[in-house]
């Protein structure tokens, strides 16, 4: 803003930036600045490209004019050596990454997603769908934060009936807990399309619902009396517990997690979607067994509204084409990986249903029934004992995902070579 006032009225600035303020909350005011007076100029992205040898930093270059400009000039980068070798050899130059010229228009106060090249004209078309994962949920949220993992969560070593001997990290022993306050945690790594892996980690939950429905955290009376063994273990660590977030835990709720987010949704049957992934990971937990946690390594869980079905929906995300979609909204990490936080995913185009039309009632049919068969492969793969066998599932499970594909080809009415473009991207 100080850069633009200091510029004569034909004067150009240029800076190397971090890229993450064109999709982030806090963004929006200086997108919103330089939108209003069509100071885009050239935006060359570099995505996931480190252009810092020693410094992991996901940065781009922009350029801002001080008179309007009608168009501006978009050029991601995904071959960091071809562009720099460009700046002299157009050849080079063309190969570094797709490059295209926007109007103004394109650009506003909300997120900055600039597609240019191949795809961009069916980017544009599925990003003008009315309706959005958001429209189709309740809620999707971010999991639990204790601020105390390693005391809260346990890995189970034996079980009983009304017991379970856990490990814990805090105090690197074991003790007996009741089971009823444990549950299975997973993290955003044992999430892979249509299967949620679990393993031995478990969470103590010490909240239980009050007066028929919300979460609370359960009296210290009630703990002492209900479950003898949990109480002592807790006060293993008191000291601990209730000298975290500054002292701010201390008084009767110091056994308490120090956030209150996701206590009333998390037992709930849920979509689970790790914060990062290389390819499109949601799951199902059909239940509400299954607990998780924000932040690195956790993720987040969408309710879909009841007049949707969730498998329908589950089927639209863990789609090729929601994965394309994402690719070029979300924010890119080293390694190939994509945020899959709220903030990205809320926005992924939703094919509603007219339950009016029966071929409309039958494609969707259709899909929840391709769904569960693919969930139900995915259980059989986990408990298969044989290679044979394991490679008979997956083969199976491949078939299930292209009908899947197809099917969604078709809702979201794609012609053939959008499709090719799709699946042109295809990645094992």
């Amino acid at each position: 803003e100080k850069g633009l006032r200091l510029l004569r009225p034909e004067g150009r600035l240029g800076y190397i930036l971090p890229h993450k303020f064109f999709n982030a909350r806090y963004g929006a005011p200086l997108r919103g600045l330089i939108a209003q007076g069509k100071h885009l100029a050239d935006i060359v992205h570099f995505g996931d490209q480190q252009v810092f040898a020693n410094a992991t930093t996901y940065t781009c270059l922009l350029f801002l004019d001080r008179a309007g400009r009608d168009t501006f000039r978009v050029q991601k980068v995904t071959d960091l050596a071809a562009w720099r070798e460009g700046q002299t050899d157009d050849a080079l130059a063309a190969s570094a990454g797709p490059t295209g010229e926007l109007p103004a228009t394109e650009a506003d106060s909300g997120d900055w997603n600039f597609v240019v090249g191949e795809g961009a004209h069916l980017f544009r078309r599925l990003r003008k769908m009315p309706t959005k994962l958001e429209n189709v949920t309740s809620r999707i949220f971010q999991g639990i934060k204790t601020s105390a993992d390693k005391i809260y969560i346990v890995e189970e070593r034996q079980r009983e009936e009304r017991r379970v001997l856990v490990y814990s990290p805090q105090k690197q022993e074991e003790y007996w807990l009741e089971h009823n306050l444990l549950h299975p945690l997973v993290k955003g790594g044992d999430s892979k399309r249509y299967h949620l892996r679990r393993t031995d980690r478990l969470i103590l939950f010490p909240y239980l619902p009050q007066h028929g429905h919300r979460m609370a955290l359960i009296p210290s009376s009630a703990l002492r009396a209900d479950y003898p063994l949990t109480w002592a273990y807790l006060l293993d660590n008191k000291t601990y517990l209730e000298n975290r977030e500054r002292g701010k835990m201390k008084g009767n709720h110091w056994y308490a997690y120090g956030r209150s987010q996701a206590l009333q949704t998390m037992p709930l049957p849920k979509i689970f979607t790790p914060d990062i992934a290389v390819h499109a990971s949601f799951s199902l937990d059909d239940t509400g067994d299954a607990y998780f946690t924000g932040g690195v390594a956790g993720g987040y869980g969408v309710l879909v509204s009841p007049e949707y079905s969730r498998e329908y929906v589950l089927g639209l995300l863990n789609s090729h084409l929601s994965e394309w979609y994402i690719r070029r909204t979300a924010t890119t990490m080293r390694g190939g990986y994509f945020s899959y936080e709220s903030r990205f995913i809320r926005n992924l185009p939703i094919r509603t249903i007219d339950f009016d039309d029966p071929a409309d009632v039958a494609r969707h049919d259709r899909m929840v029934a391709l769904v569960e068969r693919m969930l139900a492969l995915h259980k059989q793969l986990a408990d298969a004992k044989t290679p044979q066998a394991k490679n008979v599932l997956q083969q199976q499970i491949e078939v299930t995902d292209r009908a899947i594909d197809a099917l969604v080809y078709e809702l979201y009415e794609l012609t053939d070579d959008e499709i090719a473009i799709v699946e042109a991207e295809r990645k094992p």
